[in-house]
This record gives C-alpha cells, sequence and structure tokens, in this order.
C-alpha cells in the first residue's frame, strides 16, 4: 500500500538517507509553512527523494521563506549549524554570508539558473570566522502551476583543495626566491615577508636563542600593527617558563589568545606581552645538540584562532628555512675556507702559478710567480710562457715539448733550472696540466713550480727531495687535472666555485698526509675532515674498521667523498635539517685487499628515481674512482636517498689502528 495513503506512516520519497532521511520523517512539518509533507508539490517530493538518495551533498530551499532541506552529505559543511537548519529558512542558516548568497539566490528564484566554479565564503560554522570555497549549482525549480518554487542546489566543498593549491604555488614561490640566496639573514628575511604576507600575520620574525635563555629577534617582516615588537634581546622566561619548557622540548606553541592560554595568562606574562603590544602567536623551534637554539614565530596584536593550515605553512617554512640557512652558513663556510686557500696560494711566495693559454702565452700570473721569477703581472700576461725558460732549453725546444706533452698526456713534469728576470737562474719542481673543457678540448694549461733554489746548495738531500716533491706534485696535479677536467666552464662563477671546492678537498686530503709523513691515511679521519664543513645540524653516521689509505690513494677518495657531499648538500640529504648520511665500509681480499665503502643518504627531499641526465659530478666520480683509483662505483637512486657503492683496490695492506 502507499505510504502516503497510511495515515501516521512515512511517505516513501522521505525513505533511506541516513540520519538526515530520519530527520526529515519525524519533523513536524504541519508547524511548517511547507505543511504536511503528503501535501508537498510533487516537484518538491521528487528532489527530496533524489536529494536522500545522494552522496552529494544537496539541498533544496522552497517556498516564499525559502525553507531549506538537506542530507547527510551538507550537515558535515553545516557544521554547528547541523541540525538546526533543518526547516529554517535559508537566509536565517547563512545570516553571515547572506550578502553573497541572497542576490544569487533571488536571482535563481527569477528564472536564472546559477553555476559557480569558486566562490568565497567567510562563515561562521563553528563558532569562529573560517575561509572556505565551494563549487555548486543553483537550479530554478517549478511547481504543478509552473511558478517558480524554490531552488535546488548540489554542491562540493572545495576549500581543502584551495587552500592546497594556494599552499603549493606559495611553496614553489618561496622555493624559487631562496634558490639563489647565499647570505643567511637574506634567506630569512626573504622567508618571513613571504609567510607574513601569505598568512596577514602582523610580525613574523627568525629569533636565536642564547645559552642565557636570551631571544636576540632580527625583526624580519612586520607591516606596523605591532609598534611595541622590535628586534632586540628579550628574556623568554618573562613570556612563561610552561611555553618556554614546549619549545625546550621541541614543540610547536600555539597562543590563540595569552589572556586564555594557561602557559601566558598570568599576571607578569600579560605585562611582558603587553609592552610588545602581542596577543597571538605560533612559535615553532629549532632543537640542536638538546638545546633550543633558535625559532621562527608569526604574531598578532589581537586575538586570532590560527587555522590548522596556518600551523602547517608556518612549520613547513621554518623547516626549509632551516635548511635553507644552514645550505647558506654551509656555503659560506666553504667560501671563506676556500678564500682562506685563494689567499694561502697568492701568499706562497716559493710557488710559482700561473696559466697559459693554448697558444703558449701567460694568460694568469698569481704574486709567487712574481716573486719567484721577478716579472710583475702587468709585464707577464700576454708574453710566451717560453720567457721563463733558460737559454739553453729553449733552443732545445723544452717549453714547446713541455706544452704538446700536457696536451697529450695531460700533465708533464716541470724540473729544471729556470730564468729569473734579473738573468739569476732558479731551480723549479713542478708540473704543468692540460686544462679542458667538456668537450675534451683543450682550453688552456695550468703550470705549478716550487722555487727549490736553496736546498739545491745540499745535493745530497736536494737530489732525495727532487723525487719526493716531484711524485707529489705528479699525483696531486693529475688530482687536479681530473678535476678541472670535468669541471663545466661554461658559468665562470659556478667554474671557480667548483674548483676551489674541489682544490678544498685536496688540500685536506694533502695536510692529512703531512701530518702522517706520507706514510698514508686514516680512512676515518679522511671521511670526518671532508663531511665537516656540509654538515649545519644534519648526522653523518660513520661505521667500518680501522683503515690506511696509501698516499697515492688517500686525495682521489677525498674527492669522490667531496663530489658525493656537495650534492648531497644541494639536492640529497644534507639539503634538509633532518638529512643524514651513513657512510660504512669493510676489507675484502688476501694479498691485495678491497676497500668496499658505501655512502646511503635518507631524511632529505623524496627521491622519485635516477637523474634525466647524467650531471658532471657523476663523472667527477666515475673518473676519480674508476680512472684514477682502478675501483668501481655504483650509483642508486633508492626513495629514501642516494646510495652510492664504491669498491677500490689497495695497494697494500692495512694496518691494525690508524
Amino acid at each position: 500500500m502507499d505510504a502516503e495513503a497510511t495515515p501516521g506512516a512515512a511517505p516513501a520519497f522521505l525513505a533511506g538517507g541516513g540520519e538526515m532521511g530520519a530527520r526529515l520523517r519525524a519533523c513536524n512539518w504541519s508547524a511548517s509553512s511547507l505543511g504536511s509533507p503528503e501535501r508537498w508539490a510533487q516537484p518538491l517530493k521528487t528532489l527530496a527523494s533524489v536529494m536522500l538518495a545522494s552522496n552529494q551533498p544537496m539541498f533544496v530551499a522552497w517556498g516564499p521563506r525559502r525553507i531549506i532541506l538537506y542530507n547527510d552529505s551538507y550537515a558535515e559543511i553545516l557544521g554547528l549549524k547541523h541540525p538546526g537548519a533543518l526547516g529554517q529558512p535559508f537566509d536565517r542558516v547563512w545570516s553571515e554570508i547572506w550578502n553573497e548568497l541572497g542576490p544569487i539566490m533571488d536571482r535563481c528564484y527569477a528564472g536564472e539558473p546559477i553555476q559557480m566554479d569558486d566562490i568565497l565564503l567567510v562563515v561562521q560554522r563553528h563558532g569562529r570566522p573560517e575561509e572556505t570555497h565551494f563549487a555548486f549549482s543553483y537550479t530554478p525549480v517549478r511547481d504543478e502551476a509552473g511558478r517558480i518554487a524554490g531552488v535546488f542546489c548540489p554542491c562540493t566543498e572545495i576549500t581543502a583543495k584551495v587552500l592546497a593549491d594556494r599552499r603549493q604555488a606559495f611553496r614553489l614561490e618561496l622555493e624559487d626566491r631562496l634558490r639563489d640566496l647565499f647570505d643567511p639573514r637574506e634567506v630569512m628575511t626573504t622567508a618571513a615577508k613571504a609567510l607574513g604576507r601569505h598568512m596577514d600575520a602582523a610580525q613574523v620574525g627568525y629569533a636565536e636563542v642564547d645559552t642565557e635563555g636570551h631571544a636576540i629577534t632580527g625583526g624580519e617582516f612586520h607591516d606596523g600593527r605591532i609598534p611595541g615588537f622590535t628586534a632586540g634581546r628579550y628574556r623568554l622566561q618573562d613570556y612563561g617558563p610552561a611555553m618556554v619548557a614546549d619549545m625546550a622540548a621541541g614543540r610547536v606553541v600555539v597562543v590563540h589568545d595569552i589572556r586564555k592560554d594557561a602557559r601566558t595568562s598570568f599576571p607578569d606574562a600579560l605585562a611582558a606581552y603587553a609592552a610588545i603590544s602581542l596577543r597571538a602567536f605560533i612559535i615553532v623551534p629549532l632543537v640542536k645538540d638538546g638545546r633550543l637554539t633558535a625559532y621562527l614565530y608569526a604574531a598578532h596584536p589581537e586575538a586570532r584562532r590560527w587555522s590548522e593550515d596556518d600551523l602547517a605553512l608556518t612549520r613547513e617554512v621554518a623547516e626549509r628555512t632551516w635548511a635553507a640557512v644552514g645550505r647558506a652558513r654551509a656555503e659560506a663556510e666553504l667560501r671563506e675556507s676556500e678564500e682562506r686557500l685563494r689567499l694561502i696560494v697568492e701568499s706562497a711566495r716559493d710557488y710559482a702559478i700561473l696559466t697559459i693559454d693554448p697558444e703558449g702565452r701567460i694568460e694568469t700570473w698569481l704574486p709567487g710567480a712574481a716573486h719567484v721569477f721577478g716579472w710583475s703581472a702587468e709585464e707577464a700576461v700576454g708574453q710566451p710562457a717560453a720567457m721563463i725558460f733558460t737559454t739553453e732549453d729553449r733552443q732545445a725546444g723544452v717549453p714547446e715539448w713541455e706544452i704538446e706533452t700536457a696536451r697529450r698526456e695531460g700533465v708533464a713534469p716541470d724540473v729544471r733550472w729556470h730564468l729569473r728576470k734579473d738573468g739569476a737562474r732558479v731551480f723549479i719542481e713542478g708540473s704543468t696540466a692540460a686544462l679542458r673543457g667538456a668537450d675534451g678540448s683543450v682550453r688552456g694549461f695550468l703550470k705549478i713550480g716550487q722555487d727549490v733554489t736553496a736546498r739545491k746548495a745540499a745535493e745530497e738531500r736536494q737530489a732525495l727531495l727532487a723525487r719526493e716533491v716531484d711524485h707529489r706534485a705528479k699525483n696531486a696535479l693529475a688530482v687536479v687535472q681530473a678535476a678541472l677536467r670535468l669541471t663545466p666552464k661554461d658559468n665562470a662563477r659556478a667554474y671557480a666555485t667548483a674548483v676551489e671546492g674541489r682544490v678544498g678537498a685536496l688540500a685536506r686530503a694533502q695536510t692529512l698526509l703531512a701530518e702522517e709523513r706520507w706514510n698514508g691515511a686514516g680512512l676515518r679521519t679522511l671521511l670526518q675532515g671532508e663531511l665537516a664543513p656540509f654538515l649545519a645540524g644534519q648526522r653523518a653516521d660513520l661505521d667500518g674498521p680501522p683503515v690506511l689509505l696509501p698516499a697515492s690513494q688517500a686525495q682521489p677518495l677525498a674527492m669522490a667523498v667531496h663530489e658525493l657531499a656537495t650534492n648531497a648538500l644541494k639536492y640529497g640529504a644534507l639539503s634538509m635539517p633532518a638529512g643524514r648520511v651513513s657512510v660504512s665500509w669493510r676489507l675484502e681480499g688476501g694479498e691485495l685487499s678491497v676497500l668496499r665503502l658505501r655512502w646511503a643518504e635518507a631524511g632529505g627531499p623524496p627521491v622519485a628515481g635516477p637523474p634525466s641526465r647524467r650531471g658532471f659530478g657523476s663523472r667527477v666520480l666515475d673518473g676519480t674512482v674508476r680512472g684514477q683509483l682502478g675501483g668501481a662505483v655504483s650509483l642508486s637512486w633508492e626513495p629514501t636517498g642516494l646510495v652510492c657503492d664504491i669498491e677500490v683496490p689497495l695497494a697494500r695492506e692495512p694496518v691494525s689502528g690508524e
């Protein structure tokens, strides 16, 4: 039997529908302007049935008062307005946004269908103003007489997608802004300004915390709404010990209103906050080695309900900025170290360093060369390099032989008497190395030599030293030549930075070998020295037995580790605060031991797979490990990070200790 014909039974068109179906059936509609459901217009019955059967959020506004009926999915959109909204006039339910919705509803009641893909509405559905976004379609509905009696609306809330798209656009823009910044303070200021404007926060900044518990702020961004909060030094305990304890434990602190938060609402703290005109804030702390060292803050002069989106974005910007600042500081330290190396090279009075163009003319003449040979840079640059050779060597074609040998073989020894400007002779021990471009063509030559004239006086000692220095110079320059050959030279600044970084790696290995009187280098000590400049709070785990590397293999292996660390700092684990690098090794074999070393990264950016093209860093690794060490190298781009396996045959058995 038809349910509408049975007194007291629910109409069939209201069947199902979950919670809202039950509420529609239980509602006393006789007290409503709609009247009993049995007497509803047929279009309303049909739409109510369709609405209750749908999973998509839908509502129907019916009659002159626009009484609202809705389903379970729309109830979620209503928030705290549900269930009181059922059977109420539409303008009363959404009174706070009626200025936006009223004209749309009027147009629809006038017979115009309305569709919107995104409308921004600030609603009060959870007790606070909330930005929301919706896509919907308002369709006018006619009754049996042909009059427009209501509106049918299927809709979808797209707030999460809109905010996610906005966050992603913000991330990309921020990443683009931070990419080319090298000064830590500039990184902080750029990130703070971007976050403050995106969130409409009155002030955003960074503070470093000293060992006495004082925060030193830089005042990176403020729009004038917090006049009392300026850059300076503040005692954190004055603003709430419980809040400081949370920060010290690494917990993000979110205060919507200092007067209502137990951590900040006692009289002394309120007075401290009043002095800096601050009422609400988010703090993301940075804890290193168990101590609160810094934090990012976003502040507001009025009570503010920080959203989950605000919190997530502030946390993300903090993490990205810590990583960028760490990278900038590491690069600054590297530049400082490399600058010191440059000063050392330029102040090495007994070392003549010069470069020669492919035609054999002097291009670069460093101060050491001026001191050794007597000609100034103005006098030497542009002249044939043969000017520093003795008359006998020039007549014998030695300058041309040296250049051609370096061009053909990569490096040529230069251990002989040379000529000074004043006619005196100086004995130089050194080499000339070919500088090759990415295409393999010779772009010039690097000539490095030491003035050992004074030592020449003692024949026996001089002969010994000449052999040792010649051997060391050949090895060092062979590694330098490999680095220079594999480094792209299209960008002068990038070329200089890369070369200086590699020379720095060689210098550290050279120092380690010198400390051990060239008997070899401890592998663990070498790894620690190469990784130290790249770490900005990240972890480097070293695990393996004591190994003494032969002197001839220490510098190439240092070069390989330098390339891996440089790549990790730019793209891998060391670009993120939580990143870590694990280096493990073991020895295998009998008479000729084989060193198997594994480099594994974790905690860095997600890895989608191997790069689309082979970079010059990979070529440096290949040339160093295979070409110089006679070993093997393999790279694996795991989801957690890069894994590099290196196999190197050692020239002799390792000793038991380093």
